[in-house]
């Protein structure tokens, strides 16, 4: 009997993998073993900065770029699936990553700005968050998908009484496709939010720093 390779698990294994139920279903849903999922709540003030930081720069073309970018994106899912209905072959998990973004059709394009940079600005924050960049990836499709209801199951807990809401996952390949459209289309904004971020907060420390300094040298 294999054991599961998560260190103190002791667990049986899956017949044909290396983790037991419990870990293989965590690695599938977050990308790693010890992956903790981002909730919504938790990623909001990184939204809120994201916000901030295109009121601040309001006139820039970019974010109507960052826009047309992702409904480009929407469009590339869209022949994908016109080429399968047309017969020709199609990879299956390419296949089922342009069904899971054509989900978020109905969803205004900045909404799906604002959170693949809010991930970024928080990874750059915090990088202990997130284990791998596998589950970096993970996280940020969990949280796209999470924009629209139709990726939402609804179940009734009987021990507490109250209706719960999960997000139903995909197939890691699936998620690795996705996250690979989202990188490529939105990624570079990410990485430029959050090094605007850090610079800012470097700033605000060196001056609160210089401040301190010009106290102690009262005489």
């Amino acid at each position: 009997m294999a054991l599961c390779r998560v260190p103190g698990c002791g667990a049986e294994a899956t017949r044909f993998g290396h983790y037991c139920t419990t870990h293989k279903s965590r690695v599938r849903r977050h990308g790693d073993v010890a992956q903790l999922g981002i909730t919504k709540a938790a990623l909001s003030p990184y939204v809120d900065r994201v916000r901030a930081r295109i009121a601040k720069n309001t006139g820039s073309p970019l974010w109507s770029q960052c826009d047309e970018r992702w409904r480009a994106t929407v469009e590339h899912a869209q022949r994908i699936l016109a080429a399968f209905q047309g017969g020709r072959a199609v990879n299956r998990f390419e296949l089922r990553a342009a069904g899971e973004v054509l989900r978020l059709v109905d969803i205004e394009a900045r909404a799906v700005v604002e959170t693949v940079a809010a991930l970024y600005l928080m990874r750059d924050a915090d990088p202990r968050k997130f284990r791998t960049d596998a589950a970096f990836n993970a996280q940020l499709v969990r949280r796209v998908r999470g924009l629209s209801e139709v990726n939402a199951g609804v179940w009734f807990d009987h021990a507490s009484g109250r209706t719960k809401r999960v997000y139903r996952d995909v197939p890691p390949a699936v998620s690795a496709i996705v996250a690979q459209w989202l990188v490529e289309t939105l990624g570079v904004v990410g990485l430029r939010l959050a090094e605007l971020e850090r610079r800012e907060q470097e700033e605000a420390a060196a001056k609160s720093d210089a401040f301190r300094n010009a106290l102690e040298d009262l005489t």
